[in-house]
């Protein structure tokens, strides 16, 4: 199994996550988005997570932000993924995207017992 962060920022924050044998997950902080202000897009062996471009607001007080603490800015985040690894599901959660991995293994490369006569 190979993922690999392949940006070099420390924006977005996330994990990646053993489930099982098969089974991996990523999961980016995304505090402040909704899902559609992210794109993930999946191009060759690159899975790139990235926000979508907003209108700049002027006067954040004209919304009712007194303060604005929760970043919205800009990001991409790209992660190459092995061939046998399959995109399987992703879903935004109270500010956490969730990408779930799958490991296929094809039938030649799976073990098995040799019949010896």
């Amino acid at each position: 199994m190979c993922i690999r962060d392949s940006y070099n920022s420390n924006y977005p924050p996330y994990n990646i996550r053993r489930v099982n044998e098969n089974d991996y997950k990523i999961e980016i902080a995304l505090a402040g988005y909704s899902r559609d202000d992210i794109e993930l897009e999946l191009k060759e062996n690159t899975l790139t997570v990235r926000n979508k471009q907003k209108e700049k607001v002027v006067n954040e007080e004209g919304n009712g932000v007194i303060h604005k603490g929760i970043s919205t800015r800009q990001f991409e985040r790209s992660f190459t993924i092995s061939e046998d690894i399959k995109v399987k599901n992703a879903e935004l959660l109270n500010g956490l995207l969730n990408i779930d991995l799958e490991r296929i293994i094809p039938e030649e490369k799976k073990a098995r017992l040799i019949d010896i006569k």
